[in-house]
């Protein structure tokens, strides 16, 4: 599936999100929905979505704003600029209690409205090679992701976490997989676009390699988890050769919020439909295609309460909903 966004597409995307605001702008309140870069995929992506919702509800009219990506529109939102926007859900707690970079800063009313696609970081080492656990590591040579990425980032300080010290071979990711084609390295961590499809770099690799996928163990998982650098999800078995168990990755969830103040319960009632009920279409706009079950996505990785509208919803439709996930307004 093409996921670049062409100029003619984008200006017809802006036309018809302008066309549908303009139709019930008098009865519906306007809603500026900070998203990302009109060059990227997830744009075109993101600006399907108010679609959908502007299609879904009487009570809202989406129109979407171009930013340079999650980090800004987080930024946008949390400063009072915009009532909606993209995130990492990694980075929205610190946002929400006021640490870290946001210390003195925080926002109790940040509510997510959905997760909508999860980058799990897969360990894929040589089938046979001696290594069949992440303690199995320790002193390996591994490309802990691409050069100058966050995932790179990411691995090297988590395993200083778990005091395991492979010797880290940093390259940009055709390198690493170069070298794991030769041997010259034991194995590689690479961001996969979804939980249960095959990266199409390991899947290109498998096919001529003998080679497996490492997971980390649930204690692992709850210190990578606990530590705030990473999420954790369980990748089901028979995604990867050489799989027949789940395996655990680290990674990061992305999807979109707002204020519990910005929208109301209505409102983020309706957006949870359009989401959740997209059906075929989700998959007809998905980057790559193949969305994950973006229902069971937030409720598993969200990392901050629902909004109450949301969590309406999911209880409407017979779902429980973890404690921790749901506002203190809601009064279900």
């Amino acid at each position: 599936m093409n996921t670049k966004i062409t100029g003619r597409r984008a200006a017809l995307i802006g036309a018809a999100l302008a066309f549908a605001g303009a139709s019930s702008a008098s009865a519906q309140q306007q809603i500026g929905f900070a998203t990302t870069a009109s060059a990227s995929g997830w744009y075109s992506f993101y600006a399907s979505i108010a679609q959908f919702i502007n299609a879904q509800s009487d009570e809202v009219n989406v129109s979407v704003i171009e930013t340079g990506g999650a980090a800004d529109s987080q930024m946008m939102v949390h400063a009072n600029q915009t009532e909606m926007g993209i995130a990492n859900f990694l980075a929205l707690p610190a946002m929400r209690d006021g640490t870290g970079e946001y210390e003195g800063r925080g926002n109790e009313a940040m509510r997510a409205i959905a997760v909508m696609s999860a980058s799990p970081n897969m360990i894929t080492v040589h089938a046979g090679g001696g290594i069949d656990s992440i303690a199995d590591l320790d002193g390996r040579r591994i490309n802990p992701g691409g050069l100058g990425t966050a995932t790179e980032a990411v691995t090297m300080a988590i395993f200083e976490m778990l005091e395991i010290a492979p010797d880290w071979q940093q390259a940009g990711m055709s390198d690493a997989a170069d070298f794991f084609r030769d041997r010259r390295i034991d194995g590689f961590f690479k961001t996969s676009g979804a939980i249960d499809q095959p990266d199409s770099l390991i899947e290109e690799l498998q096919a001529t390699i003998n080679l497996q996928v490492l997971g980390f163990t649930p204690e692992q998982a709850e210190m990578i988890e606990e530590s705030g650098l990473a999420l954790t999800f369980e990748v089901p078995a028979g995604v990867y050769a050489n799989q027949p168990e789940p395996v655990i990755a680290k990674g990061l969830a992305y999807g979109f919020f707002s204020r519990a103040d910005a929208i109301t319960e209505q409102m983020a009632y309706d957006m949870a439909v359009a989401v959740f009920e997209a059906g075929d279409a989700m998959a007809a706009i998905y980057p790559g295609g193949n969305p994950p079950d973006v229902l069971e996505l937030t409720l598993n990785s969200s990392t901050i309460p629902l909004h109450a509208g949301v969590v309406r919803y999911l209880v409407e439709q017979g779902h429980d909903v973890p404690a921790e996930l749901i506002p203190d307004e809601y009064e279900g």
